[in-house]
This record gives C-alpha cells, sequence and structure tokens, in this order.
C-alpha cells in the first residue's frame, strides 16, 4: 500500500487535514521504542486504498529537538515513502518554509499545502501558489482544512503527484558550501545521493558527529577553511541561506493587498487579556474550571445512565441467561459479576472522560491552549516544570486517566515524565465520594474545609514530588519552552469529534482491559475462602478478602487502623481497581451482602424496568447540573445530612460501621491515605502506557509509602500525648525512610548522567 507522510510544524492544521482524509480509519499507538505518539490511517485516491502517516509536528530535521525529531527524520528517510505533504502556515509562511527547504533535501517527492489561506487572507495577504509552485518545482495547494475547503483540489493534485513524482529544486547553499557538500559526500556510505547531501549537512551544522576518523578530520579540515575564507561557522551560513530562501518563497507566495482584517484586529485585542502578565493565569484557571465543570458536572448528567444501563444488559442480563443456561452459580458469578461488573465500570467513565477530551480538542483546535501553556510558563518553571504542565493537572480533579493522556501536550521528554507522575496525586471526582461519606460523619461542621484541605494537600504533594525528582532522579534544565501562537479560529467539529474519539478509544480498548481484569478479581475474592476442606465458596466474613484484609492490619495499625476495622482496608484494597467503588465495598460489607442476593437478582432481573430508571436518571442529573453550576465539588450538600449522605452514595448501615470504626483522628489520616496511595487501575493502565513499567510501579510504591507515612505521621503526631515514645518512634521511622529515598533518587540520578554523558559524544551520523 502506498505511504504519504503529513510533515509540518506545530499549530499548522496537521492533525486537522490528516482527519479530513482520514476520517474515521485511524489508528493511534507508539512509535516503536518511544513515547512519541503515532497516527496512521488510511484514505482512498480513486481504486487505491492509500496508508497516511501522520509525523509528529517540528520546527527542523537537522537538529534541536527530541525524540519527535528524531521520530519524523528517520521515518522520512529511513521508511519506503511515496509521497511527503508538507502542511504550512499561509499566515506565518516564512517561519514554517525553513522546515520546507530541509524536507527538500531528503530527496523524496513532495507537495506543499498552504494551510489556513483564510487566516492569511484576514492579514491583508494575497495568496499566490501558481507562482510558489513554478519556484518550487513540486505542487502547491491552497486549502483551509477546517472547512474541508479545496478537498477536492488537494485530493486531484495527491493523485497526480503519486503518477508522476516531483522532487522539487533543493536549495543552492552558494559556492564555498555546495564545494564542501560535494567533498563530504564523496566519503559518506553508498546511500543514495539524496541522503548523501542530507547527511553532510547534518555534518557541517554540527547536528551529528563523524561517523569515521577518515570523515572527522575531512570535516575539520573543510569548516577551518570555511571559516578561514568567510569569517563565519558552516552552521551559519547555510541556516543563513536557509532563511533568506524561505523569506524569497514568501514573498513569492504572499502579495500585501491591504491592511490587516478584523480578524487579526480581534486576535491582538484577545491576546492583549489572556497573555497578560497580570490576566493571563486568572483567565487560564477561569477557563480550566469550565473544563472540570462541563467535563465532570456535566458528564455525570450521563453518569448514571451508562452505570445502570450497562449493568442491567452486562451483569443482570447476562448473569440470567448463563443461569437459564444451566451454568453452576460460581461461574455464572465470575462471567456476570467479574467481567460484567468490569465492563460495566470502564463504560461508566465513558461519559466524563469523553467530554474532557471533547473539550480539550476544541481548547486545541480554537488555538487557545498554546497561549495557556504561555500564560503558566513562569509560575511552572519554578518548580522544574513546562508551562503547560498546570493543564493535566486541573483536568486530574476530574480523572487522573485524561491528565495523564493529556501530558502528551508536552514535548520535553524529562518534563512529561514529571508531569504524568504528579497526576495520581490530584484528588479525582471519583475519591469525593469517599470524602463526602467521612465528612457526613465527622466534619459535620467542617467538612467542605476538610474536603477543600484535602484538594490542596493533593496539589502540594503533586509539586514538591515534581520538585524532588526535578532535583535528584530527573536532574535536568527546563528547556525552553518555544511554541507558536496560531491565529484564534472556530474549531472544526469533525476534527474535533475525531480527535476526541481517538483518545476515547485508546482508553475504552486499552486502559479499560486493565479494569476489567482487576475488577473480575476483585469480585472473586470476597467469594471464596480457605476453609478446613481447603479453597471453597464462603461468606463475606470468611473470604479470602476478609482473611487478606485481616492479614493487613497490622501494617495499618500506626495510622489507626484496628482488628475490627477490616473493612476499612478491604476498601482500600478495592480502591485499587478504581476509587469509585471504595464506597460501595464498604456498602457491600457493612451489609453482609452475600451470593445468594446475587443469584436471586440474576434469576429475576427487571432489566426492562432498570433500563427505564436508567433513562430517568439524565433529566434528574441534568436538573442537578444546571443548579449547582457555582459548586462543582457539591460542598454545599454537607448542609443537609440526608443530601450530604445521598451525594456520599453510602448506606446509612455503612455510616454508623463508619463511625464506630473510626476516630476523627483516624478519619482524617485514613482520607490522606486515599488520596495519596495507588492510583486505580485505569490510572495505572495510563501511567504504564505513557512512561513504561519502570516509572509506573516507582509510581505506585512512592505513592503507596507516602500515604502510609503522612497518614501514620498524622495519626501518631494527633495521640502523641497517650503514647510519646512509641509516636516518636514512628514519626522518627517515617523521617529516616524518606531521608534515605532522597539519598536513592539522587544516586540514581548521579548514575543515570553518568550513563548519559557517553551517549552524548557517541552520537551517531543520520
Amino acid at each position: 500500500m502506498p505511504v504519504i507522510a503529513l510533515a509540518g510544524n506545530p499549530n499548522c492544521g496537521k492533525t486537522t487535514l490528516f482527519n479530513l482524509l482520514t476520517g474515521a480509519h485511524q489508528h493511534v499507538g507508539n512509535w516503536p521504542g518511544v513515547t512519541v505518539e503515532r497516527r496512521s490511517g488510511t484514505m482512498t485516491l480513486g481504486r487505491r486504498k492509500i496508508s497516511v502517516v501522520d509525523l509528529p509536528g517540528i520546527y527542523s530535521l537537522m537538529g534541536g529537538g527530541g525524540e519527535d525529531q528524531r521520530v519524523a527524520r528517520d521515518f522520512l528517510l529511513d521508511s519506503d515513502i511515496e509521497l511527503i505533504v508538507n502542511i504550512v502556515d499561509a499566515s506565518n509562511l516564512e517561519r514554517h518554509m525553513a522546515l520546507t527547504a530541509e524536507l527538500l533535501e531528503t530527496g523524496r517527492p513532495m507537495v506543499l499545502v498552504l494551510n489556513m489561506v483564510d487566516e492569511a487572507e484576514a492579514h491583508g495577504l494575497q495568496v499566490r501558489s501558481h507562482e510558489l509552485s513554478a519556484a518550487m518545482g513540486i505542487p502547491v495547494i491552497p486549502t483551509v482544512a477546517r472547512k474541508a475547503r479545496s478537498r477536492i483540489s488537494l485530493m486531484e493534485a495527491l493523485t497526480q503527484a503519486l503518477d508522476h513524482p516531483a522532487l522539487g529544486n533543493m536549495l543552492d547553499y552558494g559556492q564555498l558550501i555546495e564545494a564542501a557538500l560535494t567533498a563530504l559526500g564523496t566519503l559518506l556510505p553508498g546511500d543514495p545521493p539524496a541522503h548523501r547531501r542530507f547527511t553532510a549537512l547534518c555534518l557541517l551544522e554540527g547536528n551529528i558527529d563523524p561517523a569515521d576518523p577518515k570523515t572527522q578530520h575531512a570535516l575539520r579540515q573543510i569548516s577551518s577553511e570555511l571559516a578561514g575564507t568567510s569569517d563565519e561557522t558552516p552552521a551559519d551560513l547555510i541556516m543563513d541561506r536557509r532563511f533568506a530562501w524561505a523569506q524569497e518563497m514568501a514573498t513569492i507566495a504572499l502579495h500585501r493587498q491591504g491592511p490587516a482584517g478584523l480578524r487579526q484586529k480581534i486576535t491582538d485585542r484577545l491576546d492583549r487579556v489572556v497573555l497578560n502578565d497580570w490576566l493571563g493565569v486568572p483567565v487560564f484557571l477561569a477557563v480550566l474550571y469550565l473544563v472540570f465543570v462541563v467535563s465532570f458536572s456535566g458528564g455525570n448528567v450521563f453518569l448514571d445512565f451508562f452505570d445502570q444501563a450497562s449493568a442491567a444488559l452486562l451483569i443482570h442480563g447476562v448473569g440470567h441467561v448463563l443461569l437459564g443456561a444451566g451454568l453452576p452459580t460460581w461461574l455464572v458469578s465470575i462471567i456476570a459479576g467479574g467481567i460484567g461488573g468490569g465492563l460495566n465500570l470502564v463504560i461508566s467513565f465513558i461519559p466524563p472522560i469523553g467530554l474532557t477530551f471533547l473539550f480539550l480538542a476544541f481548547l486545541d483546535d480554537s488555538g487557545y491552549m498554546a497561549r495557556a501553556a504561555y500564560a503558566m510558563d513562569r509560575l511552572m518553571r519554578r518548580m522544574s516544570l513546562p508551562g503547560n504542565a498546570l493543564v493535566p493537572m486541573v483536568i486530574g480533579f476530574g480523572c487522573n486517566v485524561p491528565a495523564i493522556m493529556g501530558s502528551r501536550i508536552i514535548e520535553d521528554p524529562r518534563g512529561r515524565i514529571l508531569t504524568v507522575l504528579m497526576q495520581p496525586f490530584m484528588s479525582c471526582s471519583a475519591r469525593l465520594t469517599i470524602y463526602m461519606a467521612f465528612a457526613v460523619v465527622f466534619f459535620r461542621s467542617n467538612g467542605g474545609q476538610v474536603v477543600f484541605a484535602l484538594y490542596v494537600l493533593g496539589i502540594i504533594v503533586a509539586l514538591l514530588t515534581a520538585w524532588l525528582l526535578g532535583k535528584t532522579a530527573l536532574r535536568g534544565e527546563v528547556l525552553p519552552f518555544v511554541m507558536e501562537l496560531p491565529p484564534y479560529r472556530l474549531p472544526s467539529f469533525r476534527s474535533v469529534f475525531l480527535q476526541a474519539w481517538q483518545r476515547l478509544k485508546v482508553f475504552i480498548f486499552r486502559v479499560g482491559r486493565v479494569i476489567a481484569v482487576i475488577g473480575v478479581v476483585l469480585f472473586i475474592l470476597p467469594g471464596i475462602g480457605w476453609t478446613d476442606r481447603g479453597l471453597r465458596s464462603t461468606d463475606i466474613d470468611h473470604s479470602l478478602l476478609a482473611q487478606g484484609s485481616r492479614a493487613l492490619v497490622p501494617i495499618f495499625e500506626p495510622m489507626g487502623i484496628h482488628q475490627d476495622n477490616w473493612p476499612a482496608i478491604s476498601g482500600l484494597i478495592a480502591g485499587a481497581a478504581a476509587k469509585e467503588i471504595v464506597i460501595g465495598t464498604l456498602n457491600g460489607i457493612y451489609q453482609r451482602q452475600n451470593a445468594a442476593d446475587l443469584m436471586a437478582d440474576y434469576r429475576d432481573p427487571d432489566i426492562a424496568g432498570q433500563l427505564l430508571g436508567a433513562i430517568k436518571t439524565i433529566p434528574a442529573n441534568a436538573v442537578t447540573f444546571f443548579t449547582t453550576l457555582d459548586d462543582p465539588l457539591g460542598l454545599s450538600a454537607m448542609d443537609s445530612t440526608g443530601t450530604a449522605e445521598q451525594a456520599s452514595g453510602a448506606e446509612s448501615a455503612t455510616l454508623q460501621a463508619i463511625a464506630a470504626g473510626f476516630t476523627p483522628l483516624s478519619a482524617f489520616a485514613y482520607l490522606v491515605f486515599v488520596l495519596l496511595y495507588v492510583p486505580c487501575a485505569s490510572t495505572m493502565g495510563a501511567l504504564r502506557r505513557e512512561v513504561g513499567w519502570g516509572w509506573m510501579s516507582f509510581s505506585l510504591l512512592y505513592g503507596t509509602g507516602l500515604a502510609w507515612s503522612a497518614s501514620t505521621v498524622i495519626y501518631q503526631s494527633g495521640t502523641f500525648a497517650k503514647h510519646p515514645g512509641y509516636s516518636a518512634a514512628w514519626i522518627a521511622g517515617v523521617l529516616a525512610a524518606f531521608a534515605l529515598l532522597v539519598v536513592g533518587l539522587r544516586l540514581y540520578g548521579q548514575r543515570s548522567d553518568a550513563l548519559s554523558k557517553p551517549s552524548q559524544h557517541r552520537r551517531a551520523s543520520a
């Protein structure tokens, strides 16, 4: 299948064009060996199926970039590509044509797409694509991708370019540089001439080191001669010529025919507000507040419907069919309750996460997200983080999964890892139900302040974690944050929807598998246990869950949990799958539910009634959404005991058992543990996908250890007067363990630095 590669600068409309060409026929994954996102799809040209690859947005192929640049360069040089489609922003043509000059050096057939010509016209410019095509020797197609303008012309040009490839006119760098390129090219391996020329350019610019002593000697000699002749380095000569060519092409392509239009004036006026040193941050926080409210409070309008409807079909419906088929009850429980329950949990995440992706894609396409990152850069750099790291942090208040996946907007690999490792400490909406259940019992008069304090504590721990890792294990400077500010524009609904769907699909089919598997395990554990006759079906009090929880009680005793309160530990175990089911687990344990009750539901399910009830939740939740826009955390529910109990999702029996098993101090310590310990299964899956098994394992161990340490210090400090020696020993032990952690992280960072230094001197030839 022929392959077309889409290449261009960030914010040139490349993804919008990719969506226009491929529609829903897309695949999202990672490039082999790296976390850079790979987007590919298929399109039809006449009778031919074409593979379209959307390369990462980069500013240069030659040097100065990270993994994105290496992925794009290697793919363009080494893969079997029939055509490069270079997308440039017509309103910022001179800047974008510098990459075009480098793409011509790859020796691949190319088509130039002048995108956003409407933006150029808004600047008072007339686009002359035919003149530019004649000067470059390749087809040039003006488009407005987000409006699907000139789509037919583009498709015809791609068909013509595949049938009759045009390599274009490479730059003439002048007599001195051209002679140097020829001399170096004769020393390089027998690749195609274009590859040798590209490698020679990289050598002269100092972006790669020579592969052998002979080439190294020749490079030193040529560089010395050039410096003596022109008083400039070869890199300066090449860059000067490249930018001069870009200016020439922009002059040919664009003709000033009037003053800037209304759109540009609106952009300038809006930027005076959103980029203002004093107003930029408050505006950004207000926008993200809307993201939080619309994505999660709005998602709650449909959450109960997805939850109850999928439970009716996948749990009760499947259980009824399997019982009717004569399967044993234990197998029915595993398939319907375990697998069906796991799938039900995944489906219940769809509304809030889907809306988050949709809203973020809208903001990104509108041109605001680049400005938000710029506005926050100064504040975040003080914590060793890039400015756009705050975007995922705030999203994490709704759900950690889209926050982690949203960290891909950060180009710096070090900054991306730090940002990802911060997200599990942000109080997601699922934790809120746990906070409220305990606040109802222990913090009636100041429940709102307690919940708010937990949110603030999560932010502090997240920032301190990034700062600590940035000074120890992930040492390094924050890379300069360079991003073009695209014009404001009305996003294309098609593009926004496809971007959101692709990310939601990744969550459902990749991250969701982890939730389903762990859900099965946590469903089986409460129903079986070790007896005198071996492993047998038991009631929940004698199940593996209860036995395991009691065995873990000594570990949790320093934070105030005792033997008779083992269900609290079971809730934490269940919370490893999803924080949403902590209260449900406590409800089930405290009310002593058993398998017989479940089989009764399977034998005579009211599926139609459940589906009708699910539908009825939509208007009721919609009313709640519109009446609580000013209170997305639902803290006003604290004013009423009945309302608060309903909001927490806890049964009255559960609240009574919580009151008997905890004190206010141990309850607060428990909530701190819930805030900081191992994230849910979906978050673990997202962690593994974004930063790999190593950092995922570190995040789990670090978060759980930090949760236990913080809860222990809180409880022991509060009970210090009762047993000062005992409490002092625990507090000292926690501080000593933290000191050892810091030393270990520092040693890891030093070892990583030592290993990376030799590799910096062994840059291979392109």
